[in-house]
């Protein structure tokens, strides 16, 4: 009897450690799945628009091309400023900045020897009546474009002149101003023959010495 009691214990230890023995056996762990991050990450930046672009006008070719052209404009007859508004074939106003070349020394000197002119800012040539003279580029040494006016203020002829370039440039008809801007400006401000010119009331100006393609709105008075 002891030894059936014995015998029946000890069967059942064994099937209870075994028992045990396969669930730790076949027991899989528990996968940890992480939470889903709440964290805002921040916004894709938006790709930025491309900048505007504005008009540059061209650079002009280094130095002078004479000795003395700084001590030329020092010297140069005083001139007068104003702002002339061209409407362009679009119909929008274009304004400039001229200096007015009215009478027969500052119109031969014109823009001679100048190493650079604001990108908004030109010559206005006023002949008092109307011409069919042409231009040059002799000791001029920016890329300039003119556009010859009539008298009504309309725009006549637009011409691309060149460094130094000593061929004549005429209009295709009659004129009665010329102006003379940065090369490209016309092009680049949408302005074409037939275009109106509003001339501008002008006020007086001078070179200031050594610096020649600068202007003031009153000159410079002394003792």
């Amino acid at each position: 009897m002891k030894r059936l009691l014995s015998f029946a214990l000890l069967f059942l230890f064994v099937v209870v450690i075994y028992g045990c023995g396969m669930d730790a056996a076949t027991q899989q762990p528990t996968a940890v799945v992480p939470p889903a991050s709440t964290a805002v990450l921040p916004p894709t930046p938006a790709a930025s628009a491309e900048p505007v672009s504005t008009w540059v006008p061209p650079t002009a070719l280094a130095g002078t091309p004479i000795p003395g052209a700084e001590a030329t404009l020092t010297a140069a007859p005083k001139l007068k400023t104003g702002t002339l508004t061209i409407t362009n074939s679009r119909g929008e106003p274009v304004n400039m900045t001229v200096e007015i070349a009215d009478t027969p020394e500052t119109r031969q000197l014109g823009l001679m020897f100048r190493s650079s002119m604001p990108a908004d800012a030109g010559m206005l040539f006023d002949f008092g009546e109307d011409t069919d003279g042409g231009f040059w580029m002799q000791n001029t040494i920016l890329p300039l474009s003119i556009a010859f006016i009539a008298a009504d203020g309309k725009i006549v002829d637009i011409k691309d002149m060149q460094p130094l370039d000593t061929t004549t440039v005429g209009s295709s008809g009659p004129y009665r101003y010329a102006l003379e801007t940065n090369q490209g400006f016309f092009r680049a401000h949408n302005i074409s023959p037939g275009d109106q010119v509003t001339l501008p009331g002008a006020q007086s100006a001078a070179i200031i010495p050594g610096m020649p393609s600068c202007l003031v709105g009153e000159a410079p008075t002394g003792p």
